[in-house]
């Protein structure tokens, strides 16, 4: 049995959770995590002094560690936007990694660090607590500063750019700078961890990221080290965060079987690929390489030498909010786009390849879309795939997809364990009900109308968490009978229970199992 030490990004599950939930795909492969109560809450970071010393205390019957810098050196995701580390903290906890190679020389340790995102709108739910007032304002001030120096600006936006600086208090906007400061030296010191040896790959998940801004000026500087230190092969750079752990738990996976997937990716869309997605840099079908590569496998251009196919639902123009698609959806980009060819591909591929299918539904963002759903329902797809998601950003759900599809085409979609492909049908169950059903559809009433009359505030439900669940379970035992005939793959699909991370609807998790 392979042991592996895993830090999470922060306590939601899908970084606490979701890769241990493949780990239980595997018959060989067992994940240490740090006691769920020292992961912090929101903007309570997590023990990070308890957390080490559990790395220290467990490192030596592991042969590998999928570690956040983030958590280790911050306390969490948020952590990074909201800390008061000083500088010299920062660099006693980055040396932490360098005495745990040192005790330990055959850990081999694939760590991941954010480029910290810069939220692009007045919200200090997960930011500093002066978001709310001037987040938008920070925002667009450094894209434009970023943007002057790369490519120019226009006589309007500097006159903007100077508005903005006149506005945003000096005390913030130092604070804000302060420390970007430090979290650049944590990524470049980083970068030094891969070049002395100590990390194995370093992922640099760019957080909610656009062309321009912080996190784009971060990754140039990161770009400029890695090749100035030639570790090129070393240190991968793409837009993600919260799926980055499920990635890196498929490639120590496949490390550790010797393993080499060729994944065949087939869009709904010719465009699809070149769309770029909400929150992110670059066209989807550079990001999808990447998270492909990240996992531990290779592209493929034909589904002939493949080992399993990612069914890719893209836009075909533009990638909207799940939301919007209920007040009417871009008839334009719809038109681009053929979910059609693409479900009767999927009978096809299973039919004459019978490998390992993942569908990635990213045609939107933070949801599913229903239309995609209620045709591949006809279809009886979610019957003969073992991987899904369509929540939250696109590399989110690319990421989650890719690793379990890269498990189940390893295991040849668990025809001889039955028992692993219960817990990965019991997953892909949980996805569907979470992705479809809740995010694009009971989140949308609760929002719509039972917060609304209740009095509940989304983002803290407090002491209505009770009655919200009640609200959640009711309606998703209704979409589950109406929607999916309450079955998976000719199994009951059963809903134990949601709870909510973060104390928000937002950040809902689903408990679910086929029997």
């Amino acid at each position: 049995m392979t042991k592996i030490l895993y830090v999470p990004l922060d306590d939601r599950d899908c970084n606490y959770e979701f890769p241990y939930r493949l780990s239980l795909m595997t018959e060989d492969m067992e994940l240490l995590r740090p006691p769920y109560e020292w992961m912090g809450f929101l903007k309570q970071p997590a023990d990070q002094d308890k957390i080490w010393e559990w790395l220290f205390k467990n490192a030596q019957e592991c042969e590998y560690a999928i570690l956040s810098v983030d958590t280790l050196v911050y306390g969490n995701i948020i952590g990074s936007r909201i800390h008061h580390n000083s500088m010299e903290r920062c660099a006693e906890y980055m040396e932490g990694f360098r005495r745990l190679k040192l005790e330990n020389p055959r850990l081999h340790i694939h760590a991941f660090n954010l480029a910290a995102r810069v939220a692009a709108y007045n919200d200090a739910h997960e930011d500093p607590d002066y978001w709310e007032d001037y987040g938008r304002d920070i925002w667009k001030y450094t894209w434009l500063t970023d943007k002057k120096n790369r490519a120019g600006i226009t006589e309007e936006e500097q006159k903007e750019a100077v508005l903005l600086k006149e506005r945003i208090p000096e005390n913030i906007l130092k604070d804000f700078l302060d420390r970007r400061e430090i979290d650049r030296f944590v990524n470049l010191t980083s970068v030094d961890l891969v070049k002395e040896g100590v990390f194995d790959i370093l992922t640099v998940p760019k957080d909610d990221t656009a062309e321009f801004g912080y996190a784009a000026m971060d990754q140039l500087a990161i770009a400029q080290k890695v090749e100035r230190e030639n570790v090129m092969s070393r240190v991968y750079c793409y837009p993600g965060a919260d799926e980055a752990g499920s990635v890196l738990f498929s490639r120590v996976f496949c490390l550790c079987h010797d393993y080499h997937p060729a994944i065949y990716v087939r869009y709904s869309s010719l465009s699809g690929s070149s769309v770029v997605p909400l929150f992110e840099d670059r066209p989807l079908g550079e990001s999808i390489k990447w998270q492909i590569i990240s996992a531990g496998g290779i592209c493929t251009e034909t589904p002939v030498d493949s080992n399993a196919m990612l069914a890719v639902n893209a836009p075909g123009k533009r990638q909207i909010q799940c939301a919007d698609q209920k007040n009417g959806r871009d008839f334009a980009s719809d038109n681009c786009t053929n979910t059609e060819e693409m479900l009767r591909y999927i009978e096809y591929y299973r039919d004459v390849y019978n490998k390992a299918v993942g569908i990635s539904d990213v045609t939107m963002a933070n949801g599913c879309d229903n239309a995609f759903m209620a045709r591949a329902q006809s279809h009886h797809i979610f019957d003969r795939i073992q991987a899904f998601g369509g929540w939250n950003t696109a590399e989110n759900t690319n990421g989650v997809v890719i690793a379990m599809l890269i498990i189940a085409s390893y295991y040849d979609c668990w025809k001889q364990t039955p028992d692993l492909g219960r817990n990965a049908d019991s997953f892909l169950g949980r996805a569907l009900i979470a992705d479809w059903l809740c995010q694009a559809n009971v989140l949308r009433m609760f929002l719509d109308s039972y917060a609304k009359q209740e009095k509940i505030d989304p983002y803290f439900l407090k002491e209505k968490e009770e009655k919200t669940r009640q609200f959640f379970l009711e309606k998703l035992s209704e979409l589950i009978e109406e929607k999916m005939g309450g079955t998976l793959k000719n199994r009951r699909l059963i809903l134990q229970n949601i709870r909510f991370n973060w104390n928000g609807a937002f950040y809902f998790a689903i408990d679910a199992k086929v029997e």
